[in-house]
Parts: C-alpha cells; sequence; structure tokens
C-alpha cells in the first residue's frame, strides 16, 4: 500500500458530520483535520514509546498516557466495557448456551487501568460525563431536523471511526500504514485499537472546539450570552432554537439544513488556541509540555 494513498478523509468527513458538522463537510477542512489528527497520533506514538523498549509498542504504553485525565480515562474504560458487553451478547446470540461456561474474561487493558488506578477514579462510571452526553444531546437535536433518508446516513456517520467496528488485519494495516509508513514500530492488536479510539476522540473534540468557536462568534458583545446551554447544542440551535426556549414545535430542520460546514479558518482558531493559551493558564511560569494540546489525552 503507496503511503502517499493512504488517507481516512472519507472516514473523517462522515465522523465530523456525525459530531455535527454539515452533511457535507469541506473537503480542504477534512484534509486540515486529517493532518492535524495524523500528527497528534504520531506525537502520541513517540510519547508511548519511550515506556517501551523503543521499537515494540503495546496498548499499555498508549493507555498509560491517558492517567492524568481521569474523565478520559473513565470515558476509555465505559468503551472498553461497551465492547466486552458487545462480544458476550454475539455469543449468546449465537445460540449456544453453556451453563458451566466461565464469563468472558475481562481485556488485558482495563484489567492494566485497574492495575493503575489507585484511588479508583478511573474505573468510577458513577459520575455524569458531560462531554459525551453534550454529544449525545447534539446527535439528538440533529436527528430531529432529518428526514428517513438523511438519518440513516447520519446513523452510518455515527457509527465511522479509524477501525470500522472491530480491528481486522485489514483495516488495522491502513491505520498503521498511515501512523508508520516506513515500517518502523511492530504495534500489537491491542496497540492499534487504542489508536483508533484516540484518533477517534480527536476528530470529536475539533469537531466540538470548532462549534465553540463559531458559537462564540455568534455571541457578539454580550459575555453571557454563551450560558443558555450552547455548548450543548453547538451553534445550530441558537436563538429561538436553544433548550429552554419557547415554541413547542421548533423548526430544527430549518436550523440544520442553514448550517454552513465547518471552515479552515474555524479550525485554524481553535489550534491557535491550543498551542497560544490565554493568560491565566496555571503553569507557574514553565515552559508547557509538547502533549499539552493532544486532544486525545
Amino acid at each position: 500500500m503507496d503511503s502517499q494513498k493512504t488517507t481516512f478523509c472519507n472516514e473523517i468527513s462522515l465522523m465530523m458530520f456525525g459530531f455535527g458538522d454539515s452533511h457535507k463537510p469541506n473537503p480542504e477542512t477534512v484534509r486540515l483535520v486529517e493532518s492535524i489528527v495524523l500528527k497528534q497520533l504520531r506525537m502520541i506514538v513517540q510519547e508511548a514509546l519511550k515506556y517501551s523498549d523503543g521499537k515494540n509498542l503495546k496498548g499499555k504504553e498508549l493507555v498509560f498516557l491517558m492517567r492524568h485525565n481521569k474523565h478520559k480515562m473513565r470515558r476509555f474504560f465505559q468503551y472498553l466495557k461497551n465492547k466486552q458487553l458487545k462480544q458476550q451478547l454475539q455469543s449468546l446470540n449465537s445460540g449456544v448456551i453453556e451453563i458451566d461456561r466461565d464469563p468472558i474474561p475481562k481485556n488485558e487493558l482495563m484489567k492494566f487501568i485497574e492495575y493503575i488506578d489507585e484511588t479508583g477514579e478511573f474505573t468510577d462510571l458513577s459520575e455524569v460525563d458531560e462531554v459525551k452526553q453534550s454529544r449525545m444531546l447534539r446527535a439528538d437535536r440533529i436527528s430531529q431536523a432529518l428526514d428517513e433518508k438523511r438519518y440513516l446516513e447520519f446513523c452510518k456517520a455515527r457509527a465511522t471511526s479509524f477501525c470500522s467496528r472491530d480491528i481486522t488485519a485489514r483495516n488495522s494495516e491502513k491505520l498503521r500504514q498511515w501512523i508508520d509508513p516506513k515500517k518502523e514500530i511492530n504495534f500489537s492488536t491491542n496497540a492499534m485499537v487504542v489508536l483508533s479510539y484516540l484518533g477517534y476522540q480527536t476528530v470529536a473534540e475539533i469537531t466540538d472546539y470548532a462549534l465553540l468557536v463559531r458559537m462564540e462568534g455568534k455571541c457578539g458583545s454580550d459575555p453571557l450570552n454563551h450560558l443558555y446551554g450552547n455548548y450543548y447544542t453547538s451553534t445550530m440551535f441558537n436563538g429561538d432554537y436553544r433548550i429552554g426556549a419557547s415554541g413547542n414545535n421548533p423548526d430544527y430542520s430549518r436550523v440544520y439544513s442553514g448550517q454552513p460546514p465547518i471552515s479552515v479558518n474555524e479550525i485554524k482558531e481553535v489550534m491557535r488556541r491550543i498551542h497560544c493559551p490565554q493568560a491565566g493558564k496555571l503553569n507557574f511560569g514553565g515552559k508547557l509540555p509538547d502533549t499539552h494540546y493532544l486532544f486525545a489525552l
């Protein structure tokens, strides 16, 4: 596979649509997001290799990088639990029931997270994940604006990721070729699972932030204009269409169809803010680490 032809533009375009962008994202914006995701994944790999022998990369090293953010670690742990539940359901649907059959053992990555979870906060799923909840609410609002055909397309976009539904030899090789075209690193299967997940979360956060940038641009000079729940519905549902607005039957279709695709400049503004944080960030005068802007971590 030629590295020059390895691209995830189609998948990223669908992912951005699934996260709240226009039905047809701007191709230039998609290419920019792809370059950002690729750069961040490669930097994550290099950071993780510091905890390995420098050539063989396992999933544990990648998971270890998330240890500073309990919310993202919890989200990943929930992701692993959902994968395990899916395996159990597939086993039940096979039609073969074994009375003495042992339950499916925990994933190796789940065991590792529990091992490094000294305080129990990584595996505590009782707290509401506000970021995930906001994305689900946004998706619900979008789905109300769609006809049946467009809704099916939206569902397909929501199910798109860097590894389809499961890691297979084919899509794993494409992702590996994209990240490491020179084949200098040996990736384990678990490493590819984690990288696929981190790439997906990177696209999600870039889209989230781009919609927030747009929202702020429409707030004008009113510093309190963003306090009406716009974060949960992005810029598509400002004004009469935001949560709690008057009206029993808001025209979500008109709001959705009127949203332009996320622009290149909006993505550039996101990256500018990430690389140049505003005054007041508590870094105590020290230099920010190179990984401070890695969205997935």
